[in-house]
């Protein structure tokens, strides 16, 4: 309990540092006016659903949530070391390659792992991404991916980071919001690109999430893809782990994305081109295929 409540009373004040300044009051309301009704559930995991479900409602941001982190476990984005989010790659009849992703790593090794996966599927004349089960994960991994799918280095959404002023002397961790920062993004350039100018239909689903949906987005947004199967969640603001003083962490979005035309998908998600059940999504991604195929 003890722990729990110290928990409550850091997340009060991490909420500083959360991307929109306007919707602070209200979460700190809502945490403040149920605190008691939370620290009454025993269960750790109730008391986690709780406390995620009120943060989200409040914010409208599917993004903020707290998780327990087990002492000794690693950080989210190393827990598939071995294959960095990289699943099932293979050919398909009709030279059409199949690649599933099931998250992004920032692991520096993961680069490698997706130039090699590349290169196992490369020279198809198409490509169909599976990110259907995907749900996010870090920027190293994912810069790799697009870099792939252009024929140079390319731009991206760019991030307007939240900047703080200074903190006072009583509180370090505050943070009073200044100018944000705008960070230009890139895509990698990997020295052979698997599929700079091929078709490439990216597979979604409700599941699909924050990286993922990133992925989607961008290439939608670029002309480069055509996006099959289920409007995804919406969680479009880079986020950061802030612990709770505690292994209770806290997930604070700390930017927004500025697309090249100006589109977002945060709490909206993205909206296929081709509106299917997720379990229908590969098939309209082969017919697609098929049909662009008979008209050429």
């Amino acid at each position: 309990m003890a722990v729990r409540a110290h928990s409550l009373d850091v997340l009060v004040r991490r909420i500083d540092h959360y991307v929109d300044p306007s919707k602070k009051p209200a979460i700190v309301q809502w945490l403040e006016s149920e605190r008691e009704r939370l620290l009454k559930i025993d269960e750790r995991r109730r008391f986690i659903e709780a406390l995620n479900a009120g943060l989200r409602q409040t914010s409208g941001d599917k993004h903020l949530s707290i998780f327990f982190r087990e002492p000794g476990t690693p950080a989210a984005d190393d827990v598939e070391l071995g294959t960095f989010g990289i699943g099932k790659a293979e050919l398909l009849p009709g030279g059409i390659a199949y690649l599933e992703l099931s998250g992004f790593s920032n692991a520096p090794e993961s680069v490698a792992a997706v130039d090699a996966v590349m290169s196992r599927v490369s020279g198809a004349r198409a490509l169909i991404l599976d990110l259907r089960r995907n749900g996010g994960g870090g920027e190293v991994s994912f810069l790799r991916t697009l870099g792939h799918f252009f024929p140079e280095r390319t731009e991206i959404t760019s991030i307007e980071w939240r900047q703080c002023a200074p903190p006072p002397p009583d509180r370090s961790d505050a943070c009073v919001h200044v100018a944000p920062r705008l960070e230009r993004r890139f895509t990698d350039a990997p020295p052979s690109p698997a599929f700079p100018t091929q078709p490439i239909l990216v597979l979604v689903s409700q599941e699909s999430f924050s990286a993922a949906e990133a992925i989607a987005h961008e290439l939608q947004s670029q002309g480069r893809a055509t996006i099959v199967g289920e409007r995804t969640p919406g969680g479009g603001n880079p986020s950061a782990g802030m612990d709770l003083e505690s292994d209770y962490v806290v997930i604070m979005p700390i930017g927004r994305g500025i697309a090249l035309d100006g589109t977002s998908f945060e709490g909206s998600g993205v909206v296929p081109d081709i509106s299917v059940a997720a379990s229908r999504a590969l098939e309209a991604a082969l017919a697609k295929i098929g049909s662009a195929s008979s008209q050429a």
